[in-house]
């Protein structure tokens, strides 16, 4: 265990590592040795001693914390070696070289931690641009409530900026020259160097705390309970009961719909849940894990955001082939000279069932409690053929041209002769668990010349007779 020595610098106390004591100490013998006994000579190695304290407290705001002989070391590359002194005969030019000034130091940016109410963030751009830090972190607060955006750009600052650790980043953090007045004013402003303002900011913190961990458990209790009572949520918000139980299976194969779950629990929860831990460490301030569960927290939210482009992509790619099939079939020509086409009673009545959802033809309709896929067959009767024919094909979309007709074959649709009446369904129907992918219906029926077509009412807006 190292021994500790408090030492008075310039009027700044100060708590020194031995072993950094006899360096400094030496560092500053030499430099006296060099610089001669001249009056001169005196009031430049006040003037070192007071930008040797002014550097310390930079780094150690109060006498809480160690000097090292690591910053002691630092501090002497910055200042430069006794033997870069000069001590010039003439009195004058030793007046001269008294008021020598250190090199400036390029500013770079780094997390200050030793302003920071979570990761130095915030105090390192206030550093970096000049500004005080409060102005940062006010603007991060009202991010928060652009759909958390400053949550993520926190986080990613968090893990992309380093860490001011040893003397010289936090003298190329503060930038400038060292002992400056620009950067003694800086030094003098900065939050940490006065009690009264660690307590405000203390106070700031454990309210914006509890403030974010209501917020959070709130909106994350939420979305737990969106997701275990979706159909009774939605159901009691529209009206008529037109929210049917198991609706996203027509959009979204088995696969497809766990992952869209997955990718939007985590890409909604993570980001609340980052805010409950972030509350949590202003109220309680913990130091460890706050990085690597930050980094987590953001791997798994990429992965949500993932998920839910995956989905995205294949459902859109489930529209890229087209298959179409065509059923053929004589139909027996009536000795009658008139040809009746009416509705089947069996299927649907048009019109009939609620109404949820439409898109491209298809209609999804609540019928006896239950969702169905719907969809309005294109119907052409053709007066000048040969044979009492009729024909359907069947037409679909899949990821592959094998889906693609796969989702053709799960179309229903059905027709009945009885000598001179042809009956037809109102709408053709998609089998479970088929999805919706575009699917058509068309049928043609082609009428032997000299034959009559009478059209039921209901139908005379859906076929077109020629």
């Amino acid at each position: 265990m190292k021994k500790t020595i408090h030492i008075n610098l310039a009027g700044h106390a100060f708590s020194i590592d031995e072993d950094a004591y006899d360096r400094l100490n030496s560092y500053l013998e030499e430099v006296k040795a060099k610089l001669g006994d001249t009056d001169e000579a005196k009031e430049t190695l006040e003037d070192i001693n007071l930008r040797i304290a002014e550097l310390f407290r930079g780094v150690h705001p109060d006498a809480s914390s160690s000097v090292t002989l690591e910053d002691v070391n630092e501090i002497i590359k910055t200042l430069g070696d006794p033997g870069d002194y000069e001590t010039p005969d003439d009195p004058d030019k030793a007046t001269e070289n008294k008021t020598w000034e250190e090199p400036y130091v390029k500013k770079q940016l780094f997390r200050d931690p030793d302003n920071r109410v979570l990761g130095g963030v915030c105090g390192g751009l206030g550093n970096y641009f000049g500004t005080d830090p409060v102005l940062f972190r006010l603007l991060f607060i009202l991010a928060t409530f652009l759909y958390g955006t400053s949550v993520l750009v926190y986080l990613i600052l968090w893990i992309a900026i380093p860490k001011a650790v040893t003397m010289q980043q936090r003298i190329m953090m503060m930038g400038g020259a060292p002992g400056s007045d620009s950067w003694r004013r800086r030094q003098m402003s900065r939050p940490g160097n006065g009690d009264a303002m660690k307590g405000v900011l203390r106070v700031i913190a454990v309210v914006a705390g509890i403030f974010l961990i209501i917020i959070s458990f709130l909106s994350l209790s939420g979305i737990i309970m969106a997701f275990s009572l979706t159909d009774v949520i939605l159901e009691s918000l529209t009206h008529e009961g037109v929210w049917a139980p198991g609706l996203e299976s027509f959009f979204l194969m088995p696969g497809q719909r766990l992952a869209a779950v997955i990718g939007i629990l985590l890409a909604a929860g993570i980001p609340l849940l980052v805010l409950f831990y972030l509350g949590m460490h202003l109220i309680f301030r913990f130091k460890k894990g706050g990085p690597a569960f930050l980094v987590i927290s953001l791997i798994l939210w990429l992965v949500g955001i993932g998920l839910i482009t995956y989905t995205g992509v294949q459902v859109a790619s489930g529209y890229a082939n087209e298959m179409e099939i065509e059923e053929r079939k004589l139909l027996d020509v009536p000795e009658s000279d008139t040809i009746y086409i009416e509705p089947t009673e069996a299927s649907l009545k048009l019109g009939e069932g609620t109404h949820i959802f439409s898109n491209d033809g298809i209609s999804i309709k609540r019928q006896n409690d239950q969702p169905v896929i719907v969809g309005t067959p294109d119907i052409e009767v053709n007066r000048d053929g040969a044979n009492f024919e009729i024909s359907v094909r069947k037409k679909s979309r899949g990821q592959s041209s094998d889906e693609a007709l796969e989702n053709a074959e799960m179309i229903e649709y059905f027709y009945m002769q009885n000598d001179s009446l042809l009956l037809l369904d109102r709408y053709f129907s998609i089998q479970k668990p088929g999805v919706m992918r575009g699917q058509e219906i068309d049928v043609t029926i082609q009428i032997p010349e000299g034959k009559v077509v009478k059209v039921a009412d209901e139908f005379k807006y859906l076929i077109d007779v020629n």
